[in-house]
């Protein structure tokens, strides 16, 4: 099974400034020397033997700060030879999606036909959309229209679209991408039973972060292909995102869980899911505004993960512990949820000690990882209609 690495910019210390109003004040310590530790974990990638870097979208918060994961990923694809990219996700709603399309196109030239993993999602965080000047009731309609825009400028034909929030006049792609079956590779992340079932109905794989008890992760991927069945396509594994942290002792482990909870903090804020206001009566987000949507892992203090009203997060679905420990968990998500591949959020209170983890983890897990296979099971298919 294929093992990569998401490159990830997060400022969490910089949260109590930020949520001071301090802004006569510089980020302690600078977003340049996290986002540079970032790169360097790309260099890693592929000096440690994984398959791959992936790159998500965040900006205009200590959260993420990575505006455009293929400008990320163009850097990693001239820093290395081998390995793969991937995007954890292209905020489709916020892009011109002509422009993404010949983004798509020059980041396979430039990485020799290397990306192979392109994510698509819908946003959630209020304050993006805002930045942006964009209205988050739209980003359904924006996903759905820009992901055809995509379709077709990267089907080699000329293209012209009309739709009702994007119009262009007929033109090419060009530059042309060396790749001609990059509409096969797209992926879609949801953090919604409603986003899931509209990307898996477009014929997205589905893209699975680390969010949910393994029981409830199985039962999306079943989702997904029940809907796939519906729409006359055949059956997928999704990829995993999952939390990472490698330790040489369970009691090490057991001391990262106070720091995992404080870092972990940077999602509720980033995402507003702490703001009663953040979602309530936004066309597309009920869901969040019931408490029942989820962008990522929160870890509470117990933990276990909480938003709202919504199911506690199960530790079996995130990657702490020992190398034995880490190792059952993939084995036992891999049966649960049939994933083909694994990215590995890497976590450490500093540094270093991600790094420490990082290498750790290369040494002792990632050989008996690539070494697994990663088959499709019979509870990732749809369930038999009664005769």
């Amino acid at each position: 099974m294929k093992v990569n690495i998401a490159l990830s910019s997060q400022n969490a210390a910089d949260w109590a400034r930020v949520q001071a109003g301090a802004w006569d004040q510089r980020p302690t310590p600078p977003d340049a020397s996290l986002i540079q530790r970032a790169m360097q974990l790309g260099d890693l990638a592929e000096q440690l033997d994984f398959d791959g870097a992936w790159a998500a979208q965040h900006f205009g918060t200590p959260y993420g700060m990575t505006p455009n994961p293929l400008q990320a990923l163009a850097h990693v694809a001239g820093r290395t030879e081998r390995i793969s990219l991937g995007t954890m996700v292209i905020v489709l709603p916020w892009w011109n999606p002509v422009q993404c399309a010949h983004e798509i196109a020059y980041l396979d030239i430039v990485s020799n036909g290397r990306f192979d993993t392109i994510g698509f999602g819908r946003g959630v965080a209020k304050s993006e959309f805002d930045a942006l000047g964009l209205d988050r009731e739209l980003a359904r309609q924006r996903f759905s229209e820009g992901l055809d825009i995509i379709e077709l400028a990267l089907s080699g034909k000329r293209f012209a679209y009309q739709g009702a929030i994007f119009s262009f006049p007929e033109g090419s792609l060009r530059p042309e991408p060396i790749s001609t079956d990059l509409t096969s590779r797209f992926f879609g992340a949801s953090s919604t039973n409603t986003s899931l079932e509209l990307m898996a109905r477009r014929g997205l794989k589905p893209l699975f972060v680390g969010n949910k008890p393994l029981t409830e992760a199985a039962k999306d991927v079943r989702l997904v292909n029940t809907y796939r069945q519906d729409e006359g396509l055949p059956p997928c594994q999704p990829k995993n995102i999952l939390f990472m942290y490698c330790t040489k002792t369970e009691s090490e482990a057991k001391e990262a869980e106070g720091w995992i909870a404080e870092a972990n903090k940077s999602v509720r804020l980033h995402y507003g899911f702490g703001d009663a206001n953040a979602f309530a009566g936004v066309k597309g987000y009920e869901a969040y505004a019931a408490g029942d949507g989820t962008a990522t892992a929160i870890i509470t203090d117990d933990g276990r993960r909480k938003i709202g009203t919504g199911s506690a997060y199960d530790l079996s679905n995130l990657l702490v512990g020992t190398p034995d420990m880490i190792m059952q968990r993939i084995a036992d998500g891999q049966l649960a949820c049939s994933y083909s591949e694994l990215t590995l959020s890497v976590m450490g209170e500093t540094p270093a000690e991600a790094e420490a983890s990082l290498r750790l983890f290369a040494a002792e897990v990632l050989p008996s990882v690539h070494a697994m296979e990663a088959p499709m099971h019979a509870a990732a298919l749809p369930e038999l209609a009664p005769a």
